[in-house]
């Protein structure tokens, strides 16, 4: 009986056991899946195609550092659905045949699921060729310029790339709008002799136009993007003595060209940056010579508190003496857009990442909010400030004898660039040599 009763109690024993067995090991296989599923994430692969070198150097290292540090607070806080982002940058050295190789090379290899860059005339057209045949979404920096040759259509529309500014012909209207504003009677157009200064004068010359011709554009000059020495372009604004000079982004001289119209003897009461100058990492660039009282088109209120706290995280991640260079935020700031549209796509597939760039609107640091895209990849929601450098230091950089002073918000228009490729397509760009006369 007791023999019994031990093999009773033994088997007993050993269904427990073998159960407690087989529940810590459901238990593990239901943990280790978990685990294997939070390690199958998908990363989001974000390639820059910047100017690192040559002509447009100048402005490619603190559009990375920007995106650098939106990747790693994003990194930090997670992306709902994926494990983060991957980011890694190409020198495109300003050439579209060293671009067109290195991207070449990265889509073979790397694979990216999303590209972010300049764009400016000598490389954009790779990425509008390219970007629809690899089938990779693409949102680049700067505004969508027309094209330095005539019909416009040399720069192609399409919805794989993405223009998170607003189009150069609306900044050239909006320059003209300020200067009419101002009450002044002669404008110097001094562009870069590339898209941007061609769609610039473009704009200034369709407000000067459509609104009675308030003002006289003269001298129209367009600089090679290599020049650094302005010393004769100087003499001639000198001896035409106008009003107000508008200087779209011009290449490697760019930061050094109100300081050479200055100790010329040049230099106009108005003196408008485009927005590649925008804030006061390019004014400290300059110094403050070179900087004083002179206006530049922005992307930020200088006076908001979203602006003093992406000013802070700058500088607790490149150091206190650090300041965001020009145009860096929206750089940034797109990175966010990044993170959003791919949460709302909840996929990598880039039909889906598309619809959903022009399905919402991210507002960060800028005062314009980034998208709703239009379906040929233009910012329907793009607005246009005007800043100005005024003498006294500010509490962001008070070892810097100047500070921010917003003066306008100007909206742009919603139009998409089919449209407005349809509305410039038989307008004549400004011409160097012609004087176009005030209204009588």
């Amino acid at each position: 009986m007791r023999s019994k009763d031990s093999a009773r109690r033994l088997k007993l024993v050993l269904t427990i056991i073998i159960s407690a067995l087989l529940v810590v090991g459901l238990m593990s296989s239901i943990l280790l899946a978990s685990s294997e599923k939070e390690e199958e994430l998908p990363t989001i692969k974000l390639l820059g195609t910047l100017a690192m070198s040559g002509d447009a150097g100048n402005i490619g290292a603190p559009y990375d550092r920007a995106i650098k540090l939106a990747v790693k607070e994003i990194n930090a806080m997670g992306i709902e659905g994926f494990a983060g982002i991957e980011y890694k940058v190409i020198d495109t050295e300003s050439k579209p045949s060293v671009m067109e190789k290195k991207l070449k090379r990265e889509v073979e290899i790397w694979k990216p699921d999303v590209i972010t860059g300049v764009a400016i005339e000598q490389t954009i057209r790779v990425l509008n060729k390219r970007a629809p045949e690899y089938k990779i979404p693409v949102f680049v920096g700067g505004h969508l310029g027309i094209s330095k040759h005539m019909p416009p259509g040399e720069v192609p529309a399409s919805k794989w790339v993405n223009y998170y500014g607003y189009a150069d012909y609306f900044m050239g209207q909006l320059a003209g709008k300020f200067f009419h504003e101002m009450g002044v009677k002669k404008v110097c157009f001094f562009g870069g002799d590339f898209d941007w200064g061609y769609t610039n004068g473009l704009g200034l010359k369709t407000y000067w136009e459509n609104n009675g011709k308030p003002f006289e554009i003269s001298p129209v000059i367009y600089a090679p993007f290599d020049k650094t020495d302005y010393s004769t372009e100087a003499l001639i604004i000198k001896d035409e003595k106008p009003d107000a000079i508008f200087c779209p982004y011009v290449g490697a001289g760019w930061f050094s060209i109100a300081k050479q119209l200055k100790t010329a003897g040049a230099m106009p009461e108005y003196f408008l940056y485009g927005t590649t100058y925008s804030n006061m990492g390019g004014a400290k660039i300059t110094g403050e010579y070179g900087a004083e009282n002179i206006y530049t088109f922005a992307d930020h209120n200088p006076e908001s508190d979203s602006w003093t706290e992406y000013v802070m995280k700058w500088k607790a991640e490149y150091g206190e003496k650090a300041f965001p260079e020009a145009y860096t935020n929206n750089h940034y700031q797109v990175v966010y857009f990044i993170k959003e549209i791919f949460e709302r796509a909840g996929t990598k597939d880039p039909e889906k990442v598309l619809e959903a760039a022009q399905s919402i609107s991210f507002q960060n640091v800028c005062i314009s909010p980034i998208g709703p895209m239009g379906p040929y990849g233009s910012n329907l929601g793009a607005k246009g400030a005007i800043i100005k450098f005024v003498p006294g230091a500010g509490e962001l950089d008070p070892d810097f004898n100047l500070h921010e002073e917003l003066i306008k918000i100007y909206e742009t228009p919603s139009q998409d660039v089919a449209e407005l490729l349809e509305e410039v397509k038989d307008k004549e760009k400004l011409i160097p040599g012609q004087r176009y006369g005030m209204a009588k």
